[in-house]
């Protein structure tokens, strides 16, 4: 009896036990990443917390430019949960946040708030994504998202 209690045990600690990989990985990490297409310049700055608890914050400042327009720190706002396993990075969003944007310039409002729902559309048509983590270390990881980019997050 005493051996299948303590095996029963161990096979549900072993269930909710942290993996090595999401040991590594936890913590504030953050990326930069600038594209130009059709004249317009697009700059989108990352800041990714992963909580011990499984929960994650993800804020993206959106920068656009195309020559006197300009909208300058569009925030977008992602919480969700999050879990690592087999060289993956899994997020699951709960809940998705276009609060405002720092400044903006020669832009109508109809047109910012265009903007801000098709970045809102893009995260709440999918609600889990899955990105393959190519490199890890204690300072930088490289993941490849869904859309095949390869993106460098330093700490």
């Amino acid at each position: 009896m005493i051996k299948i209690l303590t095996t029963l045990l161990l096979l549900i600690n072993l269930a909710f036990a942290k993996t090595p990989l999401e040991n590594t990985i936890e913590g504030n990490w953050h990326s930069t990443t600038r594209s130009v297409t059709n004249a317009t310049q697009t700059i989108e700055k990352e800041y990714l917390k992963l909580h011990k608890n499984g929960k994650f914050n993800l804020v993206i400042l959106v920068s656009l430019q195309k020559g006197d327009y300009f909208v300058k720190d569009l925030r977008i706002e992602i919480s969700g949960t999050w879990r690592a396993k087999y060289k993956s990075l899994i997020y699951i969003i709960e809940k998705i946040n276009v609060p405002v944007a720092k400044e903006v310039y020669r832009i109508n409002q109809q047109s910012l708030r265009n903007l801000a729902n098709n970045f809102k559309r893009m995260y709440e048509t999918t609600k889990i994504h899955i990105n393959k983590i190519n490199y890890l270390n204690s300072d930088k990881m490289t993941i490849v998202n869904e859309k095949g980019s390869e993106v460098d997050y330093v700490r």
